[in-house]
């Protein structure tokens, strides 16, 4: 691919993998086994994590929408009395291994996609707030393992998103400078990682958890889904070079 853009580092969920389908089943398992039949506590521990029954949704920016682990350990310990830190994210960690992922695309539309940007020259990856064994498990399953050069997790860096470690461990994996690498999230926390890692573009997407509203303040460009981001590459060839 001709220009400044070399390498696109994608959050997970939300973007191809579908975070209602995939994560509310599984937040609420996670819940219902922390709370050992405490009908009271599971209700308490899903309200903390941001789970809004009305919708059966988790609230844009939410520890569990946005949030990793050891943030949804934080909230929630307090609340849990005689179970240690260490067992509780053995618990998150095991259930979200396990979670059943559902796609954003169907997969041969999503090997299309990513295929149609290796096929550009860019270097692909993948750093989300899940768990690195979680993400590999997840894009092999969706069969994209070859499509990626790095897969990152909220375990795989020193400071998860929204720091900026994610998008600068992926650029010095790939030998590219951080300018030279677009960050794709659908949530603040991706467009605050993208800015603090020196991203060269920030793209938001709403095909998760985030309203164009909340996007908009945050992002260079918002797109539906990433079906259009090589659409959007392509009329921004001379323009990619704008900071976020």
């Amino acid at each position: 691919m001709t220009g400044a853009i070399a390498g696109v580092l994608f959050d997970k969920d939300g973007v191809f993998v579908d975070f209602e389908k995939t994560w509310t089943p599984a937040l609420k398992a996670i819940a219902a086994d922390a709370a050992d039949g405490d009908m009271s506590l599971e209700t308490r521990l899903l309200d903390v994590a941001g789970f809004d029954p009305d919708g059966d949704t988790f609230l844009p920016g939410s520890i569990w929408a946005a949030g990793h682990t050891d943030d949804l350990v934080e909230v929630w310990m307090p609340l849990l009395n005689g179970m240690s830190p260490e067992i509780l994210v053995e618990k998150v960690n095991a259930h979200c291994l396990k979670a059943a992922s559902h796609p954003v695309f169907p997969a041969e539309e999503g090997h299309r996609i990513f295929s149609g940007l290796k096929q550009l020259g860019l270097a692909l990856g993948v750093a989300t707030n899940d768990a690195a064994a979680s993400a590999r498990a997840t894009v092999s399953a969706f069969g994209l393992a070859d499509m990626f050069d790095l897969v990152l997790g909220y375990d795989s860096v020193a400071n998860p998103k929204p720091a900026g470690d994610p998008l600068l461990a992926f650029a010095g994996h790939t030998g590219l400078e951080p300018h030279r690498v677009i960050m794709v999230g659908d949530n603040a926390h991706d467009m605050e990682c993208g800015r603090a890692g020196g991203a060269g573009l920030c793209i938001g997407v709403l095909s998760g958890n985030s309203s164009r509203e909340q996007l908009v303040p945050l992002a260079d460009h918002v797109i539906d889904d990433i079906s259009h981001l090589q659409d959007l590459l392509a009329s921004l060839e001379h323009g990619a070079q704008v900071e976020c």
